[in-house]
C-alpha cells in the first residue's frame, strides 16, 4: 500500500519505489499465464550484427545473459524484441525490451481506438510496433484497461491481458512513482514524464516581468525526455516540452508551436512550484484560467494595427505623474514586426496532432534509406545524406518548409491600420474559451518612443488619452496655429483629393518648419500628432550619413553580392519608416533635416544619392510629414517642389517667453505647485533666450525641489540659471 506521507528522503524513496516496482512484475507475472504467454509471445533477441546500421533479431537467447524469468520461443500475435546490453560491471551481460510488435489484426484494431491522436497511427497499415520505454501505454493505462474489460472476444482479450503484462513490467518504477510520489503532489526529475502526457493542458508561470502575475497556457504535444539518450543527458540533463499555442500573426490568429526546457533539479520537487505545472496540479486554477481567459479577449480585441500605451512595470506602485512620465506610446503591429510570428490551421490547437516517436507503423527490421551498411565499410565510400528540403514559393505559410511570400514594403490601403472604419475587426475570427485560454499573454509592437521592436505584456496595454492640451498651450504668434490647423484637418478628411491630380502620388502634407533653435518646431509636430490622436514616429537618419570613405568598401561588398544595382541598408531603413509611417497613418517628424538634405553637388556622390531617394519618397508619401530645421539656406532647391506648407517661426519675443514660462512652471499641482510670482515671471521673461532652454532649467528646478518635497520657487530657478547659464537674476 502507498505510504500516507510524502516521501522526503531521496535514497529511502528509491529503495521503496524500486521494492514496488518488483511487486508490480511479480503481481503482473501471476495474472498473466505461463501457457498464455508461450501461445501468444514470441521473444527475439539481438544476435550478431550484420551491417553497422541494423540490429540483427534472433530466436535463440544469447550465452552469458542474466535472465530474470522463464523466456521460450512462442507463436504469433506479439513478437516481443529484446537488446542484449552489457552490465556494469561489464562481466556479464542483460535483457532489455527494445519492442513489441502486434500481429493480430483485431488487436490492432483495438490499440488504434486506445491510442487514437497519437504519431498519426493509419488503421489501413498493417504493421503496428511499440517502441520501449512504454510511455503511451503509462499515459492511456486507464484507456487501455477500458478496453480490455468491454472486449468481448475471449481471444482478443487474452493477447491483451498478455500485452498489458508485458509493458506494466516494464514500467513497474513509473507506476511506483506514481502511487508513491505523484499522489502526493511531488515528482522527481527523472519521472517528469510521468505528468505530461501529449494533450495535457499546462501552465507556464510568469515572467518576472509579469505585471498581472499571470503566465500562458499551452497544450503539450511531445515530450523530449534526455535518459532516452545517455551521451544527450550528460550534456544536456532537461526536458523538452513541445507546445502549441495561440497567437495573431497580423492577418488571422493561428496555431503556434513552442519548445519549453525544463532543467534538471535533484531529489524530489513539488509539482505546483514548478515552471510548468499540469492543470490538474495548479493550485487556484480556476481563478488564473478565468484570468486569463479575460486576458484572451483582450488579446483578441487588441490585434491588428493599433495605437496604444504601455504602462510601465509596477505602475501600481507610483504616482500619478510618475506613471504618466514613464508610459510610453506604442504600435501593435504584428504583421510589419520583424519577428513576425507564423501560425498554423486553429484545427490544431482544437485537435493537435500528438506525438510519442514510441509508436510506429513500419517494419523494424526495414533497411534505411540508402540500403545497409556493411561491418567493413569503406570510409572512401559516400554516406547517405537527407536531402535538403526545396522551398516552394508558392506553398501556403501552413505547409512544411513553406517560404512566406515577400510582403511589399507599401501597402496603399491596410484595412487593419489605425482610422480606418472599425479597426478592420470584422475579418477576425471567432475564437472560442479554449483558443482564448491559450492566447499569448504578449503581442508584437513597435515602441515609438525607443524606436524599436519588442514584446508587449497584454495586460500593461492601455488606451491612449486624447489630449488637446499640448497644442492649447503651444505658444506662437498668432494665426500660425489656426494655419497648421487647418491644413491638418482638410488631408484628414479629403486624403488623396488634397495632392497630385496623379492618382497614386502624393495625397500627404509634408509641412517644413524652419527657425531658430528652442522657438517651438519639434513640439508644433508633437503637438498636432496629440490633437489629432496619431502616433508620432520620429526619423533619425544622422547615424547613415558616416564618412563616405569608410562606407564605400563596406557598400562595395554589399552590392558585389547583389543583384540589384542599386543595394543598400540606407534605402531599407528610409523605405521602411517611411512605409510603416503611412501604415500607421502616423505624423512623421524628420527632425533637422538640414543635415541630411543639403544641397547635391559633385563632391559627394553619396549625399546626392541619399537626397534623391528621399525626395522620391516624399513624393509618394501619403500622411503627414513634418521636417524643421534651423539651416533653410543649405537645403537642396527641389524640396520646395514636394513641400505644401513652410512655416517661418520668429524668435521669442517678450510674451511668448512670459507664456511658455507660465507653461512649463504651472505642470505641478498640489503640494508641487510652484510658488513663482507674477512680478518674478516678468523677471524670468525679460531674459532672452529659447523655449528648449525654458524646459530644461524648469526641468532643473523641478528636480531641486522634489528632492525637499515641495515645489519651484523662484530662488530654484535663479540657482540653476546661475550654475548651469551663468546668469545673475
Amino acid at each position: 500500500m502507498p505510504s500516507d506521507k510524502p516521501l522526503q528522503d531521496d535514497d529511502e524513496s528509491y529503495s521503496i519505489i524500486e521494492r514496488l516496482a518488483d511487486a508490480i512484475r511479480i503481481e503482473d507475472d501471476l495474472h498473466a499465464g505461463t501457457e498464455d504467454r508461450q501461445r501468444l509471445v514470441q521473444d527475439l533477441y539481438e544476435g550478431p550484427k550484420k551491417c553497422q546500421c541494423c540490429l540483427n533479431w534472433v530466436h535463440e537467447m544469447p550465452p552469458d545473459v542474466e535472465v530474470d524469468q522463464d523466456n521460450e520461443d512462442c507463436t504469433y500475435p506479439l513478437i516481443v524484441r529484446r537488446r542484449v546490453l552489457a552490465t556494469m560491471n561489464g562481466n556479464k551481460k542483460r535483457i532489455e525490451l527494445h519492442s513489441i510488435e502486434i500481429r493480430h489484426p483485431q488487436v490492432r484494431e483495438v490499440l488504434f481506438d486506445v491510442f487514437e491522436g497519437y504519431d498519426n497511427l493509419v488503421k489501413e497499415v498493417k504493421f503496428l510496433i511499440f517502441k520501449a520505454p512504454f510511455r503511451p501505454f503509462f499515459w492511456r493505462w486507464d484507456r487501455f484497461n477500458a478496453a480490455i474489460d468491454k472486449e468481448e472476444s475471449e481471444v482478443v482479450k487474452t493477447i491483451l491481458i498478455q500485452l498489458r503484462s508485458l509493458v506494466r513490467a516494464d514500467l513497474a518504477e513509473a507506476f511506483a512513482v506514481k502511487d508513491e510520489l505523484v499522489s502526493h503532489g511531488i515528482i522527481t526529475f527523472k519521472h517528469l514524464w510521468t505528468i505530461f502526457p501529449p494533450g495535457e493542458l499546462v501552465y507556464e508561470t510568469p515572467r518576472i516581468t509579469s505585471q498581472s502575475n499571470l503566465g500562458d497556457f499551452f497544450i503539450v504535444t511531445e515530450v523530449e525526455a534526455p535518459h532516452d539518450d545517455p551521451e544527450r543527458y550528460q550534456r544536456h540533463p532537461r526536458y523538452c516540452l513541445f507546445c502549441k499555442g495561440t497567437s495573431w500573426n497580423g492577418s488571422s490568429f493561428g496555431a503556434t508551436n513552442d519548445n519549453i526546457s525544463l532543467s534538471s533539479f535533484k531529489g524530489t520537487r513539488k509539482i505546483a512550484d514548478m515552471r510548468v505545472v499540469p492543470v490538474k496540479y495548479l493550485e487556484d486554477a480556476a481563478a488564473i484560467k478565468a484570468r486569463c481567459l479575460e486576458r484572451g479577449k483582450r488579446h483578441h480585441e487588441l490585434a491588428g494595427i493599433t495605437y496604444k500605451a504601455y504602462l510601465p512595470e509596477k505602475a501600481d506602485e507610483m504616482s500619478e505623474s510618475e506613471r504618466k512620465q514613464h508610459t510610453n506610446r506604442i504600435m501593435l503591429d504584428s504583421r510589419n514586426c520583424p519577428r513576425r510570428t507564423f501560425t498554423r490551421h486553429l484545427s490544431e490547437v482544437n485537435k493537435p496532432q500528438l506525438y510519442t516517436e514510441l509508436i510506429t507503423q513500419s517494419p523494424v527490421d526495414a533497411a534505411p534509406p540508402g540500403g545497409h551498411r556493411p561491418l567493413e565499410d569503406n570510409p572512401l565510400r559516400p554516406r547517405y545524406r537527407q536531402p535538403i528540403p526545396v522551398h516552394d514559393n508558392d506553398a501556403p505559410y501552413d505547409e512544411p518548409y513553406a517560404r512566406p511570400p515577400p510582403r511589399p514594403l507599401v501597402v496603399e490601403d491596410d484595412s487593419m491600420a489605425t482610422g480606418t472604419e472599425d479597426g478592420g475587426k470584422n475579418k477576425k475570427q471567432v475564437l472560442n474559451e479554449l483558443e482564448l485560454l491559450l492566447l499569448s499573454s504578449y503581442m508584437h509592437g513597435y515602441c515609438l518612443k525607443e524606436r524599436k521592436w519588442d514584446d508587449f505584456e497584454v495586460d500593461r496595454i492601455i488606451d491612449v488619452e486624447k489630449n488637446t492640451k499640448p497644442f492649447d498651450s503651444l505658444v506662437l504668434p498668432d494665426g500660425y496655429k489656426d494655419l497648421i490647423l487647418s491644413f491638418v484637418e482638410n488631408q484628414l478628411k479629403d486624403g488623396e483629393a488634397f495632392d497630385d491630380v496623379i492618382n497614386g502620388k502624393g495625397g500627404g502634407l509634408v509641412m517644413l518648419l524652419a527657425g531658430d533653435p528652442g522657438v517651438g518646431k519639434t513640439m508644433t509636430a508633437e503637438s498636432v500628432a496629440e490633437k489629432i490622436h496619431a502616433p508620432l514616429v520620429k526619423m533619425e537618419l544622422s547615424d547613415l550619413l558616416k564618412d563616405e570613405r569608410d562606407r564605400m568598401p563596406e557598400r562595395r561588398r554589399r552590392d558585389s553580392r547583389s543583384r540589384s544595382p542599386v543595394s543598400s541598408r540606407d534605402d531599407d531603413e528610409l523605405t521602411k519608416t517611411f512605409s510603416l509611417a503611412a501604415k500607421w497613418k502616423a505624423v512623421l517628424l524628420i527632425d533637422e533635416c538640414d543635415m541630411y538634405l543639403e544641397k547635391r553637388s559633385d563632391d559627394s556622390p553619396e549625399r546626392n544619392r541619399l537626397v534623391a531617394r528621399f525626395l522620391r519618397e516624399l513624393e509618394y508619401y501619403p500622411s503627414l510629414l513634418f521636417l524643421t530645421t534651423n539651416r533653410e539656406r543649405v537645403l537642396d532647391p527641389a524640396i520646395y517642389s514636394r513641400i505644401h506648407l513652410t512655416i517661418n517661426y520668429p524668435a521669442l519675443d517678450l510674451s511668448s517667453r512670459l507664456a511658455i514660462w507660465k507653461t512649463f512652471l504651472g505642470m505641478e499641482e498640489g503640494e508641487f505647485a510652484s510658488t513663482v510670482t507674477d512680478e518674478e515671471f516678468d523677471t524670468l521673461a525679460s531674459i532672452e533666450t529659447n523655449g528648449r532652454r525654458i524646459k530644461n532649467i524648469t526641468k532643473t528646478a523641478r528636480m531641486m525641489a522634489k528632492r525637499y518635497d515641495r515645489g519651484i520657487t523662484f530662488e530654484d530657478i535663479r540657482n540653476v540659471m546661475r550654475i548651469t547659464e551663468g546668469l545673475q537674476i
